[in-house]
């Protein structure tokens, strides 16, 4: 046997283990390799909830200083609702900003709600009673249970009736999410 294909053989070993440490670091699954990487699952979200909303509306500015309310969401099951966040009432349609969470026995998500013209409420008046038609994108952050990690983005949309638009007010609200997250 000639010398370098015996000395080829000797370091064959080698090479595998460097391969197979190589495609570890990397992610990849090659016969004799484990990889410590668990891909990410996409899984569809939907939820519909119904609670109060309060707000205080003063000259212009808005801060929206409770949502709580109930209902049913996928991953979690039975849970609750509940935020805060924030607008500028300028317009008859104005952008808004919040963050919040949902609870229920099998885990929470908590999210984010960006201000941005996608995100909006808008008022069929001026001056009360009047019904805020509300919109946007909420993104997920993180979670626990089985939403542990979640991320993604959810459209909501729903209805807020106040019976004035200056001073503190509450009123009954109804939501509805749905979209994609990815644990």
């Amino acid at each position: 046997m000639p010398h370098g294909e015996k000395s080829l053989r000797r370091r064959r070993p080698a090479y595998r283990a460097i391969l197979a440490a190589a495609a570890t670091v990397a992610g990849l699954a090659l016969p004799g390799a484990t990889s410590g990487a668990t891909a990410a699952k996409t899984v569809p979200f939907t939820g519909s909830f119904s609670g109060r909303a309060t707000l205080l509306i003063d000259n212009g500015n808005v801060s929206i200083s409770a949502i709580r309310g109930s209902g049913s969401a996928s991953l979690v099951g039975r849970s609750a609702v509940s935020g805060k966040g924030a607008a500028a009432a300028t317009a008859q349609c104005d952008p808004f900003s919040g963050t919040g969470s949902i609870v229920g026995a099998a885990g929470a998500i908590r999210f984010v709600v960006a201000r941005s013209t996608s995100t909006e409420g808008c008022s069929t008046g001026e001056t009360g009673p009047v019904t805020i038609n509300f919109q946007g994108i909420a993104r997920a952050v993180g979670g626990t249970g089985k939403a542990k990690g979640a991320s993604g983005s959810l459209k909501f949309s729903g209805t807020l009736k106040l019976s004035n638009t200056t001073g503190t007010e509450s009123g009954p609200f109804t939501a509805k999410l749905s979209g994609r997250l990815q644990l």
